[in-house]
């Protein structure tokens, strides 16, 4: 049977979509066509089940041709297949990550799929049975031989063995695995089983939802996606979530994490980031109470109230994440508060008081990336100059 029988005999020379979905994936016939390039008929992926059944075809089929692309190893071969990817996926802790425009895209696939299924070209020769009565015969006379040209209408998986291309192994900002932070929870000791992450997940599934949500720079309301610079450098949690705390039960966080990859004198930056994000929510929350009472007596659907809900909403994200996840987008956050806040007061026929000023914005290569303290070193002690060059690259 020739590759393109199934299309010759008139079953199917009409009606065949171009581009059709597989798993997640648009699939493009035009490119595994005579014309596009490779030459693969149908039967190569297309396979009957049993007599009768429909025509079947799955990525299982891909890695035959595809297996350096499908290995993982390079975020390049991702996007043979996945090149615009628009699907929405879902952190262990239930955020949604809508992958269209993420910006680490760009960065790479293996920013957060650390390991995927290798595939595998193995041949059983027990599966030679299903058409040749002497298996022995027919596997010593193709020693050596290309069989391809021999099988044309069979196919692929009819020798090959299907691979299963799947996720292994997620950075941890995306896939929480509890047992590498807690040993033992109510009274029971934990293994480090899928199963037992399961059953912690039915309860507690938004347990670290806002850290990983805003890790990831994935918040409500319409903000554009900011990750973290650590979550773009690779770091995942136990980067920095390294201290144990009393008890051995969990995993707590410490600059002294900070100083494992930076030289000793970053461990204090932690505790300049927690200040000063606790200063700056502090000044939000004054403004906002001012705009809460301004806008307080009307609908919630009113304009200059949804804008005020808004700004509380944002404000709130930040308390319950912790803003040393993601300090940039934590400090964006907070301004876009203020502005919410202000425009719903002007919208309830108020006159807003003037936005107080949160400080320059944190930015790698800015002295306020590490002295985010409103009144913080370098703006009232004296600096250690040589330092500062050195680390900031400056010989």
């Amino acid at each position: 049977m020739p590759p393109d029988a199934c299309t010759a005999s008139g079953c199917h020379d009409r009606g065949i979509a171009s581009v059709t979905m597989l798993a997640s994936v648009p699939f493009d016939h035009r490119l595994h066509s005579r014309n596009g390039g490779v030459v693969a008929g149908c039967a190569g992926c297309h396979v009957h089940r049993s007599g009768t059944d429909p025509l079947e075809a799955g990525p299982g089929t891909c890695g035959l041709c595809h297996a350096a692309e499908l290995t993982g190893d390079r975020a390049e071969g991702c996007r043979v297949c996945h090149a615009a990817p628009s699907h929405v996926g879902m952190t262990s802790q239930g955020v949604a990550v809508p992958h269209e425009g993420l910006p680490w895209i760009e960065g790479g696939c293996l920013r957060c799929h650390y390991q995927v299924a290798r595939p595998v070209q193995h041949v059983d020769l027990g599966r030679c049975a299903n058409c040749h009565e002497d298996v022995a015969a027919a596997a010593s006379s193709g020693v050596g031989e290309d069989l391809h040209p021999a099988h044309l209408g069979s196919a692929c998986v009819a020798c090959h063995e299907e691979d299963e291309h799947r996720i292994e192994a997620m950075s941890s900002a995306v896939d929480l695995v509890c047992t590498h932070c807690h040993v033992e929870e109510h009274r029971l000791e934990l293994t480090s089983s899928r199963v037992a992450i399961r059953t912690c997940v039915d309860c507690h599934r938004d347990t670290h939802r806002d850290p990983q949500r805003l890790l990831l720079g994935i918040v409500p309301l319409g903000t554009a996606a900011a990750p973290s610079d650590h979550f773009m450098d690779g770091l995942t949690c136990r980067s920095c979530h390294a201290d144990a705390t009393p008890g051995g039960r969990a995993l707590g966080a410490s600059g002294r994490a900070c100083a494992t990859c930076h030289r000793s004198e970053y461990a204090t930056i932690l505790d300049w980031w927690e200040e000063g994000v606790r200063e700056r929510v502090a000044l939000v929350d004054r403004y906002l109470a001012e705009s809460d009472r301004a806008t307080a007596t009307l609908p919630q659907d009113a304009p200059g109230r949804a804008a005020v809900v808004r700004a509380e909403a944002l404000v709130d994200l930040v308390r319950r994440a912790g803003g040393a996840h993601n300090l940039a987008l934590t400090h964006r956050m907070l301004e876009d508060a203020l502005r919410e806040a202000s425009e719903g007061e002007r919208l309830a026929g108020g006159v807003p008081a003037e936005t107080p000023s949160l400080g320059r914005a944190p930015r790698q290569g800015l002295c306020s990336y590490c002295h985010y303290r409103l009144d913080g070193p370098g703006l009232s002690e004296r600096m250690d100059d040589a330092f500062h060059r050195e680390v900031m690259g400056e010989r």
